[in-house]
């Protein structure tokens, strides 16, 4: 039997109902982007944001800001506990352009130690342990020095502890060179997710991930100025005619207060009220659409 890490404390996986593989909840880039539409912080606003999806069956988000995002694991456990619903929390260090000064100062040794830790033992003195590595990124169509290091720590953190890994592919692109190190690092891809494939418009590469046994996920739905909504749909049911149902994970990256759908942004129930009640109108079936949402996050989750 295995378990899930959440803020809420360990928890056996049939617990996860509908999972969003891929969400901010508690989150701060203002210091990155200059502006103050990517602070997302406990407030009405936000509780109502969450609780749309919960209409629907949802009731687990996986949370992945990591260091120096705006990252409060005390605020996720108190929102989890008011609104009823699991998060996980994440350690890691997102990309180079968000790094802090200690992703770079730290060698390899020192970064996997510190994940391991914030798995293993907690996050500063709060006592609450990530449940999974991520979002480990790369740059856009770069894979830097610094995040090669990251990557490799990363992958020595989850040999370690069994952890979950989802990565970031800024714009769909380098998923090849992630896959590249996974493979030289030896780790357990059953544990390995790829980021914001949905945003890759080469099928051929996202079949060459999937084939080394991990997920994918389409995971910034809703986010039509980067991909059509069609465009999705398409190359998911394309993915799924292919046999891939049981490696797929779905989700919105809700970054900003504008997505918020009471600010007329698609928020994070777009996945539930749009998106698969159009894959449903395709032919897909409940039975793999609770695959995606239900049975693949809660096997990726999984600690052994």
């Amino acid at each position: 039997m295995g378990f899930v890490r959440t803020v809420r404390g360990d928890v056996p996986p049939e617990t996860l109902q509908a999972t969003m593989i891929h969400e901010h909840i508690a989150f701060d880039l203002s210091h990155v982007r200059n502006e103050t539409d990517s602070i997302l912080a406990d407030s009405p606003e936000l509780v109502h944001e969450l609780e749309l999806p919960k209409e629907y069956g949802c009731n687990a988000f996986v949370e992945v800001t990591n260091r120096n995002m705006g990252r409060n694991v005390a605020m996720l456990a108190d929102l989890a506990k008011r609104l009823d619903v699991y998060i996980v929390c994440a350690t890691g260090f997102y990309k180079e352009s968000v790094y802090p000064a200690e992703a770079f100062e730290k060698s390899r040794a020192e970064i996997a130690d510190l994940f391991t830790s914030e798995i293993t033992e907690g996050i500063e003195d709060t006592g609450i342990k990530a449940g999974i590595i991520a979002e480990i990124g790369s740059s856009f169509e770069e894979l830097t020095e610094a995040e090669d290091k990251v990557f490799r720590a990363a992958c020595d953190a989850q040999k370690r502890t069994g952890a979950p890994l989802s990565t970031h592919c800024e714009i769909g692109t380098m998923g090849t060179a992630q896959l590249r190190i996974f493979e030289s690092e030896g780790v357990d891809f059953k544990h390995i997710s790829f980021g914001h494939q949905d945003l890759n418009r080469n099928m051929e590469e996202q079949v060459t991930l999937l084939n080394s046994g991990a997920y994918l996920q389409f995971d910034t739905i809703g986010k039509n100025n980067y991909r059509s909504h069609e465009e999705r749909v398409n190359n998911l049911l394309a993915l799924l005619d292919k046999g891939f149902e049981d490696q797929l994970m779905l989700s919105v990256d809700l970054t900003r207060k504008s997505y918020f759908r009471r600010n007329e942004g698609p928020g994070y129930v777009y996945l539930f009220d749009t998106f698969l009640p159009d894959l449903r109108k395709a032919g897909v079936t409940d039975e793999v659409i609770n695959k995606m949402l239900i049975a693949n996050p809660r096997r990726f989750l999984t600690f052994k």
